[in-house]
């Protein structure tokens, strides 16, 4: 057996020691942990550890075999996304204990703290004593053993799974309800306890979901072929897109459900212009692409190894689940030939994916649907998800017809349910739980990739300062005109900032910090090259494409995406509707309008007198509408807005 003494070694040293000894099959003691946070993170092999002392946040995290011992206490998120293996605790958890595992089993002879077992997929957390508040909360599937008393709101919004609670419980959670205890059900809980050496003679209440997996159980009508909020063409107050929604709302009794972003008319990147004289002429030069360097890298803030882009465009988070696996493998296909970066979204990585996509960054949402740690070690960037332009705030939608077999597989949850990410991450209450949160993706690969952050444009000031605060290697950040597979229309319309105020609130904040090494990719309603070079030159250091690479490959626009009966086969998981999907043909259109973007971005740089895109400056700008210039504080100049047409018409 080997040892480990942290009082000499640092938790990073000692994680790649720990990771040498399990592949060499090797058992080891940790010795003075001392309650340092991240110990044994990243583990794949099935060997012994015995911790000597308390351990601190995220003790055996997002591992993957390994059995720990620990003598004393544990803090937050003990076991947090295991795969398999075994944690046995000796003393107290404290909160979010078990938190999305998806096999193992913990055992914890004393205490356990709040939110125990959110968002588990699979496997047993067990409680020899008391758990606090919402234990079970938002839990998936496996197995909760409460030999103690249960706080309030046990299995709040649980939609899978089992509770089985042997003391008092304070509170029934919304969702969640009483049944019988099978004889069988009993017998496997005794032989559990057994097995760990777990003496008990009492009995068990068991609770479940109340059958209310089904959030949306009433579709919503379409009256029209025109979706009642694609325009505001009618400015009278009652006009009947106006009269349809109420209609539609007195039916279905809740707020309506759509895709995409934003539709109505806010201030954006078309709305500024370029200041100088641009020759039309010297974009028609068929050696542009040769004169301008693109080349872009991204990611490499920390000492991971950066993100190398071909030009300073990624595609944007759009998950497997709101899109067909044929989409997203089109979209991978295409980021290789263009030689840029692909996004998983929420839903996890698919094999496909990851073995056509160059370079793929994997997303992290609260519900960690789909996370491990062997996909973690295979991407070429993290990203943890706060939340997204379309709906700031809020976490994933997927309705229950494309929570398909293969769907719920990949994300380890029940098959046929209305599915609601949280709307934050169990383990991040602030900044300084982000920042921890952070090391433990770092501490999990090794320190190899970068980590980044999604953002959804709201209090962006105050966001990206906490971003710059707690080290992130780059910034996703996503205006109020990004779109979404699904969410209510309110929240689309009415919620967040637009684009436009957030690239300048991000440059603003970082200026204020000195933290302009922090690059900020720009997403959020990004059409072309054009749009490109405005955002570089207000400040981003590339940007992100969703909407416009998925009309690129074949969208209409219906704003049905949520619905799962796309008829061009991208937002849907009916085998008959997606076969209607051509990948070969869509990721070559794909590749061919990020190839002329990449044109459109050589062409304008070169025409400005520049060689290199993130060289024009927001002195090269100037705005087109009042509107525009007391966002951006650019010169305003109406008078631009022709030359500025014919640019459009030019590219």
């Amino acid at each position: 057996m080997a040892t480990i003494d942290l009082s000499v070694t640092p938790v990073r040293e000692a994680n790649e020691l720990l990771r040498k000894y399990g592949a060499d099959g090797i058992d080891v003691e940790v010795l003075n942990p001392d309650a340092r946070h991240h110990i044994g993170v990243g583990l794949t092999h099935p060997i012994n550890v015995h911790i000597k002392g308390s351990a601190g946040y995220f003790c055996g995290g997002l591992t993957d075999g390994p059995r720990f011992l620990v003598d004393n206490n544990v803090g937050w998120g003990v076991g947090d996304n295991m795969l398999n293996g075994s944690i046995v605790v000796n003393g107290n958890a404290s909160a979010i204990p078990g938190v999305a595992i998806r096999g193992a089993e913990i055992v914890v002879k004393g205490n356990i703290g709040s939110r125990a077992g959110q968002v588990m997929k699979a496997g047993t957390l067990l409680a020899c004593g008391n758990a606090s508040f919402m234990a079970g909360y938002m839990m998936y599937g496996g197995r909760l053993v409460i030999l103690g008393d249960s706080g309030e709101k046990v299995g709040q919004d649980m939609t899978g799974g089992d509770i089985y609670v042997a003391g008092k419980i304070g509170e029934m959670g919304t969702d969640a309800m009483l049944i019988d205890l099978p004889q069988k059900e009993r017998d496997d809980i005794l032989a559990f306890l057994d097995k760990y050496k777990i003496p008990f003679t009492g009995t068990f209440q068991k609770i479940v979901n109340a059958g209310k997996k089904l959030r949306y159980p009433k579709t919503e009508p379409r009256r029209r072929a025109i979706p009642f909020f694609e325009s505001f063409a009618d400015n009278s107050y009652w006009n009947a897109k106006v009269q349809e929604d109420i209609h539609i709302k007195s039916q279905i009794g809740r707020y309506r459900i759509r895709g995409y972003g934003a539709s109505r008319p806010m201030p954006h990147l078309s709305d500024i212009a370029f200041k100088k004289d641009i020759r039309i002429g010297a974009m028609t030069d068929p050696d542009v692409l040769s004169k301008v360097e693109m080349k872009t890298e991204v990611g490499g803030r920390s000492g991971a190894n950066p993100l190398k882009l071909s030009m300073p465009v990624m595609i944007a988070p759009m998950s497997y689940g709101a899109l067909s696996k044929s989409a997203k493998l089109a979209l991978a296909i295409a980021s290789r030939l263009s030689g840029i970066s692909e996004n998983t979204g929420e839903g996890g990585m698919s094999k496909e994916q990851r073995e056509e996509a160059d370079q793929l960054i994997y997303q992290c949402l609260a519900g960690r649907l789909g996370w491990n740690i062997h996909d973690m070690q295979k991407a070429n960037g993290l990203e943890i998800y706060i939340s997204q332009g379309a709906k700031p705030g809020l976490g994933g939608q997927l309705m229950a017809k494309k929570v398909t077999p293969e769907i719920a597989r990949i994300r380890g949850i029940p098959a046929g349910i209305d599915l609601r990410s949280p709307s934050r991450h169990p383990d991040v209450l602030g900044a300084d739980d982000l920042v921890i949160k952070v090391e433990e993706f770092r501490e999990a690969t090794g320190y190899r990739v970068p980590v980044s952050v999604k953002l959804g444009a709201g209090r962006v000031r105050d966001d990206i300062k906490i971003a710059w605060k707690d080290g992130f290697d780059f910034v996703e950040l996503d205006g109020m005109q990004g779109s979404t597979g699904a969410a209510g229309n309110e929240v689309l319309e009415f919620v967040g900032i637009p684009t436009l105020s957030a690239i300048q609130e991000a440059r603003d904040a970082l200026t204020e910090v000195g933290g302009l090494d922090m690059p900020v990719v720009l997403m959020g309603g990004i059409k072309d090259g054009i749009d490109t070079i405005k955002a570089l030159a207000l400040g981003a250091h590339a940007v992100a494409m969703g909407t416009s690479a998925i009309i690129a490959g074949g969208c209409i626009a219906c704003l049905q995406c949520h619905a799962g009966t796309c008829v061009t086969g991208i937002a849907t998981q009916d085998p008959e509707h997606e076969k209607r999907y051509n990948v070969p043909v869509e990721a070559r259109n794909i590749h061919h309008f990020l190839e002329s973007v990449r044109w459109q971005i050589a062409a304008i740089t070169h025409a400005m007198g520049y060689s290199n895109p993130h060289q024009v400056t927001r002195d090269d700008l100037v705005a087109l509408t009042p509107e525009a210039a007391a966002i951006t504080r650019l010169p305003y100049h109406p008078e631009y807005r022709e030359r500025d047409q014919g640019l459009l018409k030019a590219s």
